[in-house]
């Protein structure tokens, strides 16, 4: 301060020299010039003044609030000397005033304010002074607006301070045109912005400044000051109650303000298809332009017509810069790396969550109340709204999904698999339900009539619609998380209870399918099965969807145009109806199952633990009676705690789940899939649908039972061949494919000529007979498949094979193993050689069987088995596709 204090003296030496703005108003003429500054809109030099004392005064101004900037005092006074220098500062001194405010205040690397973490319930008088300050009605903004009157006056922000991506995008002008077009001609390291637009971005970018990247978790909800201020600026320029953001100084022009609408400067750059419900510019003067020629002043000269702003736009103008410069510095970090990932040939394309260096968690805490209060926003007033922000609430949600959705893909890839995902799920269940925040359901919470049930009706289809890749997409990426994760533990758990909660909602399914069945009627889905299968319709189709309901065209159309404006013409969509993911979702069931088993058993075990018994002795157990154990009071520990709060969880999700996606609850005999043991150390395999059969006792496969048997997922139990035993499928790795198909056509050769006779030695009571069935195959019954014609389940057909030649033994590798080692023996033993060794083997096997024929004949006679019929109530039908 002795700079300033040697200005103060020069000026006055009669005056004893004071600290801060005490000292300025003991200039001489200060507070007459302050009450011009009240009274007059233009500043002009007065006739009372030299140009020398203005030189002073303007010097004096500047070093009294470089002063109240860094002074140690409290924040209370610093801001209310700050206060009293805007609303009386000279408009020609206000400029360079309040840009050495805005810096100050959000300056980082100094601590500054300390915006971002001033606590209401640690430092409240700090807090309501800077709530003051900064807030929508505060000195600030009113400076703001008063320096919009100037239509060429910029600022220079530098791109440094933006998140580390866009700042390389910039360098290599792939940047936005919303950042692009505010780019100085003079200095590509520097953005030109205007007093209000300087602001925002100045408080955007103090929480994510590459500075900020390891200060993160610091902002609490509710409670910081920071988080105050986002929640006042939207509420203030956002309005959720059918008003408008109150008007602009008559002398502002907004048109040289702010030459190109936020929301055409954000689409110009975008490569996907316009959804059908955004617009190209919400401003009425879209088409003005201007360039900076010099660090800040604009050289654009307006027309005349574009000088004369319309009510509507001064109003608009601010809502719409202040919700697209936090879109561009909260949300454009990840949508950047989720785009350069599709392109291989991008620099970005290798960045890593590592890479983007801002604070997530609490950039997310931000962009929850953002979306939360973009709902409420979009959803007030009516379809009599006729105010200036009508066209905004239409167009903000279309034009902001693309960044949110890539925000959502990039961080449920790479959150790390612990407890604060709770914070990324919360984030995502927020936008996906705008039903929660309108004015009936915010009534409900005030007045405490929430219903264990929520409704989701029919008007809220289109949202679903525009937004199905949220609801089913997100929710793909999402799930397998909790393979990953131990379930046992209530934070965990209460996850997946949110997730299953929030879709079982009354309606929602319905919702969700319909999109859907757009987008297998447009040909955009590939079911289980890679296509419909519609052959199976009339008994179960393959996959959930509501192929039968009558859709809307707008349902259908705007689903198909979200998958092509989000992922892209060629992207081949997945349902979550369909048996791929359905499967996901039964594997999830299952694991969630065993986990509440486990905790289950940890709590009996506890419980037991805890009960004395019969050597405890009568005074143990009256103390453990009246005071628990250990003579404390009786009460749960809170791992105990933590474990009933689980099994609640646990409970609910698999009810929900089972119920949303129709799948078969599991019971304490069901197997589980995750280590090959189901509950309570029982080992089993997984085991697929089935339904039992029309007309018969059976039980077969449901579509979905065959295709998890067919992908190896599920094993029918206790499962047998029926078909055709002569016709068992080849085993690869035991037996010999062509050996095995030529003993085949040799045996059924010799059954086709001598089948009679071999019928009649079967049953002949001699020693023949008995050889006859050692050597040939008994009689058997099995079933095989007749196709229909109606296209249809195919038929079983009940057939018998009568005593026969079966050879198929002789081509499996352990036959050939044993067979050639038998012939070594007798050529060792005989001194044979290899046709001789082979001739005798096969006299010593007849003699063999002989003499074991006749000793059976004498001693032990067999009786030959006659057909019998299969027992039909353990058959599985398994149909042609198998």
């Amino acid at each position: 301060m002795s700079g300033a204090a040697g200005l103060l003296n020069s000026a006055s030496t009669s005056t004893p020299l004071r600290t801060g703005i005490q000292t300025l108003k003991s200039f001489t003429g200060a507070q007459d010039i302050f009450g011009q500054n009240r009274t007059t809109s233009t500043m002009t030099s007065p006739s009372s003044f030299s140009q020398a004392n203005q030189q002073k005064l303007s010097l004096n101004i500047l070093s009294t609030v470089e002063y109240w900037l860094n002074v140690p005092t409290t924040i209370r006074q610093r801001c209310a000397e700050l206060t009293f220098v805007l609303d009386n500062c000279p408009q020609k001194d206000l400029a360079a005033v309040y840009q050495k405010i805005v810096d100050k205040v959000f300056d980082i690397r100094s601590g500054g304010f300390n915006v971002g973490y001033v606590l209401r319930s640690k430092e409240p008088e700090d807090f309501r002074a800077l709530c003051n300050f900064l807030g929508s009605s505060g000195p600030m903004l009113r400076t703001s607006a008063k320096l919009l009157s100037d239509p060429y006056l910029r600022f220079e922000f530098p791109i440094s301070y933006l998140p580390t991506l866009t700042q390389q995008q910039v360098e290599s002008m792939t940047a936005s045109q919303f950042i692009m077009t505010k780019l100085s001609s003079h200095n590509v390291s520097n953005l030109m912005l205007n007093s209000f637009e300087y602001f925002m971005f100045t408080f955007a970018t103090y929480l994510c400044r590459p500075t900020c990247a390891n200060m993160d978790n610091k902002i609490q909800s509710g409670d910081s000051l920071y988080t105050t201020l986002v929640e006042e600026y939207l509420t203030y320029f956002l309005p959720c109650d059918g008003t408008t953001p109150p008007l602009l100084p008559s002398s502002v022009n907004v048109t040289t303000s702010c030459p190109t609408s936020p929301i055409s400067e954000m689409n110009s750059t975008s490569t996907s298809p316009q959804s059908p419900t955004s617009r190209k510019s919400l401003l009425r003067h879209g088409n003005a332009s201007f360039m900076a020629s010099s660090p800040k002043i604009a050289a654009s000269v307006e027309s005349p017509l574009l000088q004369q702003q319309s009510t509507g736009s001064q109003q608009v103008y601010r809502s719409e810069s202040m919700i697209y410069t936090f879109v561009e510095l909260w949300l454009s970090p990840f949508s950047q790396v989720a785009s350069a990932k599709a392109k291989t040939d991008s620099p970005l394309s290798q960045k890593s969550s590592a890479d983007i260096l801002v604070p997530m968690a609490d950039t997310l805490r931000i962009v929850r109340m953002l979306i939360k209060h973009l709902h409420f926003f979009v959803n007030s007033g009516g379809p009599l709204d006729v105010s200036p922000l009508c066209q905004l609430k239409r167009t903000i949600l279309p034009n902001l999904k693309g960044r949110v959705y890539s925000l959502f893909k990039f961080v449920f890839l790479h959150w790390p698999h612990d407890m604060s995902f709770r914070l990324v799920l919360e984030t995502w269940l927020s936008y996906i339900q705008p039903w929660r925040y309108t004015d009936a359901a915010l009534r409900n919470r005030i007045n405490d009539e929430v219903t264990t049930t929520v409704e989701v009706d029919e008007r809220w289809q289109q949202f679903v619609a525009e937004n199905i890749l949220f609801y089913t997409q997100t929710l793909r990426l999402l799930l397998p998380r909790f393979f990953r994760m131990d379930l046992t533990a209530s934070k965990n758990a209460i996850m997946l209870y949110r997730i299953a909660k929030i879709f079982s909602q009354n309606g929602l399914k319905e919702l969700i399918r319909n999109a859907e069945s757009g987008l297998e009627r447009m040909g955009l889905s590939t079911s289980g099965f890679g296509t419909f299968d519609r052959s199976y319709h009339d008994m179960m189709p393959p996959s959930l969807l509501n192929m039968s309901t009558e859709i809307n065209d707008l349902v259908i159309s705007a689903s198909r145009q979200c998958v092509i404006e989000l992922e892209g013409a060629a992207f081949k969509y997945e349902p979550i109806f369909g048996n791929m993911f359905r499967q996901t979702v039964s594997d999830i069931v299952s694991q969630a199952f065993t986990a509440q088993n486990v905790a289950q058993d940890t709590v009996v075990d506890s419980s037991n633990k805890d009960t004395p018994t019969a050597q405890s002795g009568l005074i143990a157990s009256l103390v453990a009676a009246f005071f628990g154990p250990g003579g404390k009071p009786a009460e749960d520990s809170p791992e105990i705690e933590d474990f009933k709060k689980t099994i609640f969880y646990l409970k609910q999700a698999v009810n929900s789940l089972t119920t949303v996606f129709d799948l078969k609850a599991p019971t304490e005999d069901s197997p589980s899939r995750f280590g090959g043991s189901g509950v309570g150390g029982r080992t089993s395999v997984n085991t697929p649908e089935m339904v039992s059969d029309h007309g018969t006792e059976c039980q077969v496969l449901t579509p979905h039972g065959r295709w998890q048997v067919l992908h190896g997922v599920a094993k029918p139990p206790d499962c047998k061949y029926e078909g055709d035993p002569d016709l068992l499928p080849i085993g690869g790795e035991t037996e010999i494919v062509w050996l095995v198909r030529a003993l085949y056509k040799l045996t059924a050769r010799l059954n086709r000529d001598f089948g009679e006779h071999f019928a009649a030695l079967y049953q002949e009571d001699s020693v023949g007979g008995e050889v006859a069935r050692m050597v040939l195959a008994e009689p058997c019954s099995f079933y095989r498949l007749e196709k229909r014609i109606d296209g249809g389940p195919p038929s079983r057909i009940y057939s018998t094979h009568q005593p026969r030649l079966s050879f198929r033994f002789m081509g499996s590798w352990k036959f050939l193993v044993h067979f050639s080692f038998a012939i070594l023996v007798c050529a060792f033993i005989f001194s044979a050689g290899l046709p001789g060794a082979v001739l005798l083997l096969g006299l010593l096997a007849m003699l063999g069987l002989l003499v074991l024929g006749a000793v059976r004949h004498l001693v032990h006679k067999t009786k030959p088995k006659y057909f019998k019929s299969a027992n039909a109530a353990a058959t599985l039908d398994f149909d042609a596709s198998l």
